[in-house]
């Protein structure tokens, strides 16, 4: 035990040593990766990029038009070229306002893993129960690591609840206490057959991101530490975010987070998440993840050509007008981050209130400002 102790305290510290390390032997040792660092986002102009302040003013206006958005954030070449924000019932027009993610937090959840694989904590390949036994999990003993990234485990019958909405502005209601698992008697409704029970594991793609929120578990078992202190420490420190942390609902009380959303950001941290995977893994003269990770995880999973590793892929133009090499983070009611890697950009949007923004919708709105 004391071993594996000092392995994980090596480790850990280790990873603060990535710079010297990197000057040295390092691929980014005469080089920088786009983007803010530890730094506030580089501003620029968007003509200097090949873009039209005009016609991003008009698709921010278009975006805006169902009166939900919040903020609008353009990323390109690694400078925020453009941002656009909006008050209304649930947020104040400022750059630092903290956003709920809904399912875009899976996309976090999987840097999450990656930046532990990266560490040397655990392989994607790994069985689950490993780190977070069968009988605490609900998931078939089968189930992997990457299962659980692909939405293919087959699904578990012990899940927490939904992310909790954003409160009205005038809401004074104090946060409640964070969710637990609970475990249930037959499937959530919607689920098919088997579900939790008999499906097997790498069988079918199923969408739910009950079993993707015990990779929280999965991670504080290979680490020795909360997931929540982990991401905060491994991948939330070290991209910079300025305005970015969990719903106190989020957490539960062994300190692990839920992955399938309940992250508080803002539009400019959620950028940073798409810049780093534009970056394929590297962040200043750091690696935070494998580039061999960003590329399966930007790539079509067995089951699911439009899924990654708990990201959505533009493969079969679920956006038509957006490039099929796009891929994005996306949560309910419309957080999304757009990385299109053929134009070096990253787009974020978020917002709360209904009708909520299509992926198709968003792109109506952002193609002619963008791709033309």
């Amino acid at each position: 035990m004391m071993q594996n102790l000092d392995r994980r305290a090596f480790l850990l510290g280790s990873a603060a040593l990535t710079t010297a390390c990197s000057t040295s032997a390092g691929q980014f040792a005469s080089q920088t990766a786009d983007g803010p660092g530890l730094g506030d986002w580089q501003t620029a102009a968007p003509d200097a990029y090949g873009l039209s302040k005009v016609a991003l003013d008009s698709a921010a206006a278009k975006l805006a038009e169902p009166g939900e958005r919040q903020g609008l954030v353009v990323i390109r070449g690694g400078k925020l070229i453009y941002e656009q924000y909006w008050a209304n019932d649930y947020h104040r027009a400022t750059p630092d306002w903290q956003n709920v993610s809904f399912s875009s937090g899976k996309s976090w959840g999987s840097t999450m893993v990656a930046r532990a694989q990266y560490l040397g904590f655990l392989d994607i390949d790994d069985l689950a129960s490993k780190y977070h036994p069968a009988e605490l999990s609900g998931l078939n003993p089968n189930t992997t690591i990457k299962h659980l990234l692909t939405m293919s485990s087959g699904g578990t019958l012990n899940t927490k609840p939904s992310s909790i909405p954003p409160k009205r502005l005038d809401d004074l209601t104090p946060p409640g206490p964070g969710v637990e698992y609970e475990w249930h008697e037959t499937q959530e409704e919607g689920k098919p057959d088997g579900y939790g029970t008999t499906i097997q594991p790498g069988t079918e793609f199923i969408y739910d991101g009950a079993p993707a929120d015990h990779l929280a578990d999965i991670v504080s078992g290979a680490t020795g530490m909360k997931s929540h202190d982990f991401m905060m420490r491994e991948v939330v420190a070290r991209l910079g975010c300025r305005n970015f942390d969990y719903q106190p609902e989020g957490i539960d009380r062994n300190g692990n987070v839920r992955i399938g959303g309940s992250i508080l950001m803002s539009c400019r941290d959620l950028a940073r998440l798409g810049q780093l995977y534009l970056n394929k893994g590297a962040w200043g003269r750091n690696r935070i993840i494998s580039e061999q990770y960003v590329d399966e995880a930007t790539s079509p999973s067995r089951l699911n050509p439009a899924y990654g590793y708990l990201w959505w892929l533009n493969t079969e133009g679920s956006a038509p007008q957006a490039p099929r090499n796009m891929y994005y983070a996306a949560g309910a009611l419309g957080q999304y981050c757009f990385v299109l890697p053929d134009q070096d950009t990253v787009v974020s949007t978020m917002g709360f209130g209904r009708p909520g923004l299509s992926v198709e919708a968003a792109w109506d709105a952002l193609a002619p400002a963008l791709l033309a």
